[in-house]
């Protein structure tokens, strides 16, 4: 009889631990329908008494573990589905979870137009939107604060932005006029203004900015996916049409914008292709523009509106690839431009005696260029390192002919082919107590131009042929010392200029052939002394430059140009900056180049070799106060500037023709002719 009694206790038992419930369960959540995982489910396991003992949620594969020591049930709740509830003993391997619709009541939220957050202002785009808006640079025109110009660049409390961003991406870098032209303001949500941004990881908290940057955030049905805008119009008599074609995609990984654009209404659609890229890759000693083209005669100046003025047939494609991963973007551009313009002009001039015949001219000028360049970005940009390589080529042919008929005739012929290849390198590294930059610029441009000139008074053909070869390497390096930087930054700059050229005509005041191989030189040095503290900065430069011309001949110069910048902020709304400066500045090198050249029908341009320098002063002050609570800027500024310069013009008539004398501390050159009827 005991030995029934054991073996049924025995049973009993064994079933009490078969149903016993376990300790720890795991499972995975999904959705009944669709059979996808759901991450962020709250799982509980409730006691006898309906109170929680333990808790844990979904991860993103729709996993769970979850404690169930002292639990009798389970229960999962996620918004959106109906709650579900199993019991401990239950089969979790696979729990599945009903959608339901979830009814709300009804709240009111209402956004600000600006606030701001830390050092960034944030405009909401549909407070300042308009229904007749048609892209979202509509939009920025209107914000409180920002200013765009009428070559599209845009402007914060009077200064330029250094960066422009979509979504935090800098994949459109200076031609952001192609976005703010094109993207719709429904696909944008805010537009943030990041105050005083060093766009520079590595100069962050070490390099002062006063430029503001932008950055466009998108909404959320516009990203990681194709948004784009297509439109067109049509008029005639005359005949007028205006079309284009806007897609981008921005994603995480992967950035495309592609644009086509045709109009024949006067507006110039390469304007959104300008690059608005404010970063100074060299000292302030450092002139981009060393040599200037000629020839003019296919400039045009109107004191007008373009779209007043332009005749016009205008084309424009783009292409613009980028990629990153993590601090690493690469970015692929392609341009091409062609324009076709026509302009026409005439005046009349009568005279109160009869026996001086009315003076007729009319003008017609018809342009076309094309124009295409490919660029390729590189950059590295970390907190203690940063490098950036960007390499440009560019090919742009260029012809105009130009007619003048009434009392005389006369006609011009210009034809330009100009073939360039410029590569820029930067490279900073930091530490906690010294900074090392290193700037360098190779160029190769080869520009060959031509006038030709037919009329009843003159017959005149000038060529010029130019080959530049530029080389520009600069290094930079820093210390720190608490609240104060001490920098010294120098380079060498070197350019090989070929230039050939020929003057041949009849009626001509002068004629000539110039063949030069022009060797200009400059080694520079800038000390540079920083202090910064709290709402405190203070800058003092003072670059110094030794200049070599090697051209018909050897001279040399010393250029000096010292500056002081100090900027305080009073509080959180406003703030004021003022500059002292000095230069006197070494003359330029095409000083030295005597030969003659036609720059129009009208001129011509000669040198006289001048050894003196320019000097200048300026100085300058500027208030800025902001209140985004109220909407309000100001920016107030003033300046002054003095220049003297060791020459001056003067005009003299001879017969047909203006002499134009340049006369140099007593000395009387020839420097400019121009002949016309007078």
């Amino acid at each position: 009889m005991k030995r029934y009694i054991t073996l049924f206790m025995s049973t009993l038992l064994g079933i009490a631990v078969m149903t016993a419930a376990p300790e720890i369960i795991r499972g995975t959540v999904t959705d009944s329908e669709s059979g996808e995982p759901l991450p962020g489910v709250v799982v509980q396991s409730i006691n006898e008494a309906s109170k929680s003992v333990s808790f844990s949620s979904t991860k993103a594969d729709g996993s769970f573990t979850l404690n169930v020591k002292s639990g009798v049930s389970v229960t999962f709740r996620c918004m959106g589905y109906e709650t579900l509830s199993m019991k401990v003993t239950d089969d979790f391997a696979s729990v599945k979870m009903s959608p339901k619709a979830t009814q709300l009541r009804d709240v009111i939220i209402k956004a600000p137009d600006i606030y701001q957050k830390g050092d960034t202002l944030v405009y909401n785009v549909d407070k300042f939107a308009k229904q007749q808006d048609d892209a979202i640079i509509d939009v920025i025109k209107r914000l409180p604060g920002i200013k765009v110009d009428d070559d599209g660049t845009i402007m914060y409390n009077g200064k330029p932005i250094n960066k422009f961003y979509i979504d935090g991406n800098d994949f459109i870098g200076g031609q952001y006029g192609l976005a703010t032209n094109n993207l719709s303001k429904d696909d944008v949500k805010s537009v943030e203004v990041l105050e005083n941004h060093q766009p520079i990881k590595a100069l962050d908290d070490i390099e002062f900015s006063d430029q503001a940057g932008i950055n466009l955030k998108l909404k959320e049905d516009a990203r990681q996916k194709w948004v784009g805008v297509a439109q067109g119009a049509a008029g005639f008599s005359p005949m007028l049409y205006d079309a284009s074609l806007f897609t981008m995609r921005i994603a995480s990984k992967i950035q495309n914008m592609f644009t086509l654009k045709v109009d024949n209404t006067g507006w110039d659609p390469s304007t959104q292709i300008i690059e608005h890229d404010y970063e100074m890759l060299f000292d302030r000693s450092y002139d981009a523009n060393i040599w200037s083209d000629y020839i003019s005669a296919d400039a045009v100046s109107i004191p007008l509106a373009d779209r007043r003025t332009r005749d016009n047939l205008s084309m424009l494609a783009n292409a613009i690839t980028a990629w990153r991963t993590g601090d690493t973007s690469m970015r692929l551009k392609l341009n091409y431009s062609g324009d076709r313009l026509d302009y026409s002009s005439g005046v009349t001039t009568d005279y109160f005696s009869s026996d001086i015949p009315d003076f007729v001219q009319n003008k017609s000028l018809r342009t076309s260029s094309h124009d295409v360049t490919a660029q390729l970005n590189s950059e590295v940009n970390k907190s203690g390192y940063y490098l950036k390589n960007k390499l440009v080529a560019d090919a742009l042919w260029r012809n105009s002919d130009s007619d003048v008929s009434g009392s005389y005739s006369l006609g011009q012929r210009v034809k330009r082919r100009t073939l360039s290849v410029v590569d820029d390198l930067r490279l900073v590294k930091r530490n906690d107590k010294r900074l090392v930059t290193v700037s360098s610029r190779n160029s190769v441009n080869h520009n060959p131009q031509e006038l030709n000139v037919t009329g009843d008074e003159i017959n005149a053909d000038q060529w010029i042929n130019t080959t530049d070869v530029r080389s520009t390497t600069e290094v930079k390096y820093g210390r720190f010392f608490g609240r104060w930087k001490l920098y010294t930054s120098g380079g060498v700059d070197l350019n090989y200029h070929r230039l050939r050229s020929s003057l041949t005509g009849r009626e001509l005041p002068v004629e000539g052939d110039g063949h030069y191989n022009a060797f200009v030189s400059g080694v520079y040095v800038t000390p540079q002394l920083d202090y910064d503290y709290r709402s405190f900065n203070l800058s003092i430069w003072l670059p110094v430059k030794w200049r070599h011309y090697s051209i018909a001949g050897n001279r040399d110069f010393v250029d000096v140009s010292p500056r002081v910048w100090v900027r305080k902020q009073i509080g959180a709304k406003s703030e004021f900056s003022a500059s002292v400066a000095y230069a006197m500045s070494s003359p330029s090198a095409e000083m030295f180049v005597d030969t003659p050249f036609m720059l129009d029908s009208r001129n011509i341009y000669r040198a006289v070799a001048m050894e003196r320098y320019t000097n200048s002063s300026s100085a300058s002050l500027t208030y800025k106060y902001r209140n985004p609570l109220s909407a309000f800027f100001a920016n107030i500024s003033g300046s002054f500037q003095l220049s003297r310069a060791p020459f001056m013009s003067n005009q003299l008539f001879t017969g047909d023709f203006i002499v134009c004398d340049l006369l140099a501390h007593g000395l009387h050159k020839p420097h400019n002719v121009a002949f016309g009827r007078s």
